[in-house]
């Protein structure tokens, strides 16, 4: 049956078949929908999307047996939409970000207007993994409710006669109870506000550098203060990055992998050890080469650092420690680290008093520091 027919035999429908239940749902604390009972109750807050114009609140039944690994294979996934006041007929026409359903081969949209909105219809092959099902896909545009509804169904789960039917009350039931025009003024504002504060953190950053006596900040080549290296990164991001180099504790005999010198894990030391080793990485020859590695998956040495800590180490018999941490100066939850130096600073004279003790790393003794 094509959809022309369906469209024409949707009034019939509504008057004669049985239709499944519909009830009341929750768009948040924002209004209210009623919907039928096969869809999952989602809706309890709504999902900021990239697209300003919208809040969408998400609605689906899936088939168990083919969502159990990172993908999600829907019977239905139904997304609705509360406009923004001045959203464009673009926008309204548009799918919400989440309703990217794949079907194969998507055939042409047929469009009929139902009440005071606009429904689209396109049919196709829902293909998700072994999956392989007819079904449409439903955008229910309505400007005068400032209501999109974007629904998924698979024929064989839900009857296109049915959706003709249901729609309309689905969309008579949508009530607005408060107007997130605030939200929707916040959400448009955000990239501005997001823009000043990450000015505002790198001017304070770059502020307190200065005071601290790091004048010079050009990346690839770092200062040296007090015993402290400082590299500055402009790009792809602006970091900072604090290191001290420890000293050498010679590896195995046998130049061999295992036995090397790492810094103290768990089960090893106290529990400073324990935390300040988390900060140390490693310079040593492997496999012929000379290369930074650490345990936890910190930053390594930036390239300005790296090649003053290369210069300096040469002996390729012992494995080389270095005390580092790095600042994303736009990831940062609060301005600690952006306005001054003495979190890490004042944790470095304990840093070396466990150096010379010898606990911070295993196998081997320090040799300096």
């Amino acid at each position: 049956m094509t959809l022309h027919s369906l469209f024409s035999l949707g009034a019939f429908a509504m008057m004669f078949s049985v239709q499944p239940r519909l009830t009341e749902r929750p768009l948040a604390d924002l209004g209210t929908i009623t919907l039928p009972t096969s869809l999952k109750n989602e809706g309890n807050r709504a999902i900021v999307e990239e697209q300003e114009s919208r809040l969408t609140f998400q609605f689906s039944s899936t088939y168990f047996w083919a969502s159990m690994g990172s993908t999600t294979t829907y019977k239905q996934l139904m997304i609705v939409s509360i406009m923004a006041p001045d959203a464009t007929d673009a926008e309204y026409a548009a799918l919400p970000r989440y309703m990217a359903m794949r079907y194969e081969p998507r055939q042409q949209s047929t469009t009929r207007v139902v009440g005071s909105g606009t429904l689209r219809m396109t049919e196709g092959i829902y293909s998700r993994g072994n999956l392989s099902e007819p079904a449409v896909e439903y955008i229910y545009s309505d400007r005068a409710r400032r209501l999109q509804i974007a629904w998924h169904a698979v024929k064989k789960e839900v009857k296109p006669n049915d959706v003709l039917a249901q729609l309309p009350r689905i969309a008579q039931s949508f009530q607005l109870v408060r107007d997130p025009l605030a939200r929707f003024a916040a959400m448009r504002a955000a990239p501005g506000k997001e823009a000043e504060e990450r000015a505002r953190r790198l001017a304070t950053a770059k502020a307190m550098l200065q005071r601290e006596g790091y004048t010079a900040l050009v990346p690839g080549k770092p200062v040296l203060r007090n015993g402290v290296y400082l590299e500055w990164m402009a790009e792809p991001e602006p970091r900072y990055q604090l290191l001290v180099p420890l000293g050498r504790v010679r590896g195995p005999a046998n130049g061999s992998v295992v036995g090397r010198p790492r810094p103290v894990q768990r089960g090893v030391g106290d529990a400073t050890d324990q935390r300040i080793a988390r900060s140390m990485g490693w310079r040593e020859v492997s496999e012929g080469e000379w290369l930074f590695n650490n345990q936890e998956n910190e930053y390594l040495p930036l390239a300005g650092i790296g090649a003053v800590l290369a210069a300096m180490q040469h002996d390729r018999q012992f494995v080389y420690f270095y005390y580092t941490a790095s600042v994303r100066i736009e990831e940062q939850e609060d301005d600690t680290r952006l306005t001054s130096l003495r979190w890490f600073l004042d944790e470095l004279p304990e840093v070396h008093r466990r150096w010379r003790a010898g606990t911070l790393v295993t196998p081997g003794v320090p040799e300096k520091d």
